[in-house]
């Protein structure tokens, strides 16, 4: 056997090459169609991204052991080629830091698209922290074996870092601003924040290393650096537990006599709202003798939080108030003004 290899021409030796490589090639595709078919009955999703992720940086292996040794079979004809395998060789370290690279993305997929109860965001943040580790580790080890110094890069590294951090002290400030948000969670993609001092309001549709991005209710996106996000008051109303109704209805003063049975049976009313929370404080109360109006006061809370379903059972909630109101003969008050005009004698 090797005296028949050895007797073959480099470009012969190539070709030989490129058909076992098409016929592994082949096989390799068989194979992974036989895994994607099994894959499929499980009912984790989790094999499916794992078979997909490795899927192409194998392929690029069998094709680079095919270019690597067709190098090898044109060595002794061309000489400077014995330098440029010992770069090719690292090539395989490449493509498997790919493949890993590719893995952790198809695991961020499934964590992120599936049901599981975990915070996407945080997996989001991990898969980063992952890839730039992985890249991190193979270019040290890439550096060592090209011959650098470990120690001298780290120490290199440590120096620069600091000169880095003086130029880049927004930047920097931006994405550790990004590591809080993470941690701390005041709100995560989806959550619907608002600050009203900054005129800020909008749903947060991507939370970056550097900045987030929010798609306010007229549709436009607004891109807010991190580093705000730790200086001013944030609001996430779509995390509220509760929706507040505070009113304030004013009936005639020719209707005083009815304003407590009116309370009583627009407490009774609230009482028995199966909407309303009866948990919260729920309260009815005359308020106030106003200019034109004797106004009382209206305080419960809803155990809905959508905001349309919520001005669907307010509305109606009014609407039985006033009828209340007429019920008695009361009326409710609008601004009025009385004139007393004195005769001259």
């Amino acid at each position: 056997m090797n005296d028949f290899l050895q007797n073959l021409t480099p470009i012969q030796l190539t070709g030989i090459l490129l058909g076992t490589t098409i016929v592994i090639h082949s096989f390799l595709n068989l194979v992974l169609k036989q895994v994607r078919r099994q894959t499929k009955k499980t009912a984790n999703r989790l094999d499916d991204y794992i078979v997909e992720a490795a899927n192409k940086p194998l392929k690029a292996l069998i094709w680079f052991g095919w270019f690597y040794f067709s190098i090898i079979a044109f060595k002794g004809q061309i000489t400077y080629l014995g330098n440029i395998i010992e770069y090719v060789g690292l090539t395989p370290v490449l493509i498997i830091t790919w493949g890993l690279i590719r893995v952790v993305a198809g695991v961020e997929t499934f964590m992120v698209e599936g049901e599981s109860s975990v915070d996407k965001d945080s997996v989001r943040l991990f898969s980063r922290l992952m890839k730039m580790l992985i890249i991190f580790a193979i270019a040290l080890g890439i550096a060592q074996f090209l011959g650098f110094s470990i120690s001298s890069i780290l120490t290199f590294g440590g120096v620069g870092g600091i000169v880095m951090g003086f130029a880049a002290k927004d930047m920097l400030s931006n994405i550790f601003g990004g590591l809080m948000i993470q941690m701390d969670k005041p709100f995560s993609t989806g959550d619907w924040i608002r600050s009203t001092d900054h005129g800020i309001e909008g749903v947060v549709e991507k939370i970056g290393w550097r900045m987030t991005r929010i798609r306010t209710f007229t549709k436009n996106p607004v891109y807010i650096p991190n580093s705000i996000f730790a200086t001013i008051p944030i609001e996430t109303p779509s995390r509220m537990t509760n929706r507040r109704i505070y009113e304030v209805i004013g009936i005639r003063y020719d209707d005083i006599d009815q304003m407590p049975i009116i309370i009583k049976e627009v407490e009774s009313l609230l009482n028995g709202h199966d909407k309303i929370d009866h948990d919260e404080p729920c309260r009815v109360f005359f308020d106030v003798f106003n200019a034109s109006s004797l106004d009382f006061v209206i305080y419960a809370f809803s155990n809905i939080t959508d905001s349309s379903e919520f001005k669907k059972i307010k509305g109606k909630l009014l609407l039985d108030v006033a009828s209340i109101i007429a019920k008695h003969g009361a009326e409710i008050a609008y601004p009025t003004q009385t004139l007393h005009i004195q005769k001259a004698e």
